[in-house]
């Protein structure tokens, strides 16, 4: 095995469930009556100590090893067969799932938590181990008695794998044109088509793989409404769920990625000898409306692997800065040599990932709070309200953080400059298996059209107001009474006053009809509204610590409150102020990258 590089705490995980969300509300759910504070507490230590004795060690073996590809058989690297093995002993596959499938019941939230710490020790590996029980869910949620009784359990139990198929080579964010076909065959139907870009679509660490395919049943309508869902095993299941014989699914080859090398991206031909068998799952023409679903829940997952790289990226840059010695303070004339960590240059860039790295965690954990509240609150209007921000936060948990992670990546090597270029330390690795999450799941510009063309005016405007009017009462109430956070209240306010005015001009661009000044700004505009978001969660900690730090109970945790006031101060005072400059570009209404002829670009 490669070296072991978890270097990360738990402290700033702690401090956001127990001290800002309060964790401890969720035990009020009847969902989650049966746990206690202290079941949650054991969850995510024993997986921080898997992650880091059983996962990190596997870590470098993915992208050294990384996977092969030889007569429609893929290997993973060697290593990951013992980790997939602790992973499936410790009931982690189902570890939020559904206990009448095998699964433990956990709330959505410290599921996640757990999922983040495997995630810093070796994202690619995580790969694998999420398309089972992910497509188990989907077959659970819409499929037959039969289907979920064949499939479900051992999707859940990591018995058997999972890949999502949607991509086909001349289909990718167009995913109600695919080719793929589907022909009735009794109660089967006989599926045909190449998808690509399938996430573990083929692998040696499980004894049968479930595909769920999107394809045409013969004759449904064009677009959205002729595609449907189907169940495909990589081999048969017999009604005794025993496996039967081989179903004419093949991976015809891997991609060979700037990154994510221990991850199987596989290119699959299905029915190439027209004896693929399928299974429905729910009703025709549903099969897009269905697969969202998971594909929500993969976009929240990036915001999480984005919190889970840039916490171990940092711990290991702050480990790195504090032994490294070179150079002189700038101003000093002394010739005294110094450790790097008291570079001013440095501290500004470990202090980028490190806000970063706690502004996204805000953002991240919020939102599985609201998904916990949107299914298990016992007030249908909580539901529902927790359902709207869940809605409206995700395009945001997405992009932001997949834009924001790569960046981390760049300061993380700088800050070890010419060794952060070398595979001797694990930053580089990090930064090009992170790059691939602004681009999955819909890229980031999806994203941005999906918050402005349907989040802002979701539920009448609805979910977009009330989060409005929940930053303006927190500045209203708090920022007043609060003298030493009175400027950056100041600077939520205003940038919260800046996003309105773009959502104003908007409104007016569709009126008048210079609609393509919204896609040219999208972009821009999503990450102006996370980064007041991310402020106002941020600095309602700041309000915490300072509490805290007010308390002569606390002293042994001085450091860290102390530590979490400057962090908000800096979000807010360097990357919060980002929203001006961006809201003057927008207020430009420059044009000339559509002017502009094809031919001179």
């Amino acid at each position: 095995m490669g070296q072991n590089f978890f270097k990360r705490d738990d402290r700033d995980v702690q401090f956001v469930l127990k001290e800002q969300l309060n964790v401890a509300q969720l035990l009020e759910c009847d969902a989650y009556k049966d746990f206690t504070t202290e079941d949650f507490d054991m969850i995510l230590s024993q997986a921080m100590k898997i992650a880091a004795n059983d996962v990190a060690p596997t870590f470098q073996d993915g992208d050294r090893e990384g996977c092969h590809f030889e007569k429609g058989k893929v290997t993973v690297p060697k290593s990951f067969h013992q980790a997939w093995k602790v992973y499936k002993e410790g009931s982690w596959f189902g570890l939020g799932l559904n206990p009448e499938y095998g699964g433990q019941g956990a709330p959505v939230l410290i599921t996640e938590v757990a999922m983040e710490f495997f995630q810093s020790a070796n994202f690619p590996f995580m790969c694998f181990t999420g398309m089972g029980p992910g497509n188990g869910g989907m077959i659970e949620n819409y499929g037959t008695q039969k289907l979920k009784d064949l499939f479900v359990q051992k999707m859940y139990d990591g018995t058997w794998g999972g890949g999502m198929c949607l991509t086909e080579p001349a289909v990718g964010s167009d995913a109600h044109m695919v080719s793929a076909k589907a022909i009735p065959d009794g109660e089967y139907y006989r599926i045909s088509g190449t998808k690509i870009f399938i996430t573990s679509g083929e692998h040696d660490l499980t004894e049968n793989i479930i595909h769920l395919v999107i394809a045409r049943i013969e004759g449904a309508p064009p677009g959205a409404k002729g595609v449907s869902l189907f169940v495909v095993p990589k081999i048969r299941v017999n009604d005794d769920g025993s496996l039967g014989e081989p179903n004419d699914v093949a991976c015809i080859g891997i991609e060979h990625k700037m990154g994510l090398n221990g991850s199987a991206t596989c290119a699959m031909n299905f029915g190439e000898n027209g004896n693929c068998r399928g299974y429905l799952v729910g009703e025709p023409g549903m099969g897009l409306a269905y697969m969202f679903q998971m594909v929500n829940l993969a976009r929240m997952a990036v915001g999480l692997e984005s919190v889970a790289f840039a916490s171990n990226i940092y711990a290991n840059c702050l480990a790195y800065a504090k032994e490294r010695i070179q150079g002189t303070p700038y101003g000093t004339k002394d010739g005294r040599r110094v450790r790097i960590v008291e570079h001013t240059d440095i501290r500004r860039m470990l202090m980028n990932i490190k806000a970063l790295a706690e502004g996204m965690r805000a953002l991240v954990y919020k939102a599985y709070l609201m998904e916990d509240f949107s299914k298990a609150h016992s007030d249908p209007e909580e539901r529902k309200k927790a359902h709207e921000r869940l809605e409206l936060f995700t395009p945001l948990v997405k992009a932001y953080c997949s834009d924001r992670i790569y960046e981390i990546g760049r300061d993380g090597i700088q800050i070890l400059g010419g060794y952060g270029f070398t595979k001797e330390y694990p930053i580089e690795q990090y930064a090009r298996d992170c790059k691939i999450l602004s681009i999955w799941d819909g890229t980031n510009y999806v994203q941005a059209v999906d918050l402005i063309g349907r989040k802002l005016k979701m539920s009448g405007g609805r979910a977009f107001q009330g989060w409005v009017d929940e930053v303006t009462e927190f500045i209203a109430s708090t920022g007043q009474a609060n003298d030493t956070l009175k400027e950056e209240m100041a600077l939520l306010s205003e940038a919260l006053q800046a996003v309105l005015g773009v959502v104003a001009k908007y409104d007016a661009y569709k009126k008048e009809g210079r609609i393509d000044l919204v896609p040219l700004t999208a972009t821009r505009f999503l990450d102006c509204v996370a980064e007041v978001a991310v402020a106002h969660l941020l600095l309602e900690q700041a309000v915490i610590a300072q509490r805290k730090l007010a308390s002569p109970a606390n002293e042994g945790d001085k450091s860290f409150y102390e530590g979490k006031l400057e962090t908000v101060r800096y979000y807010v005072k360097n990357f919060l102020p980002q929203v001006f400059g961006r809201v003057r570009i927008i207020s430009l209404e420059d044009t000339s990258a559509v002017l502009i002829k094809e031919e001179s670009l």
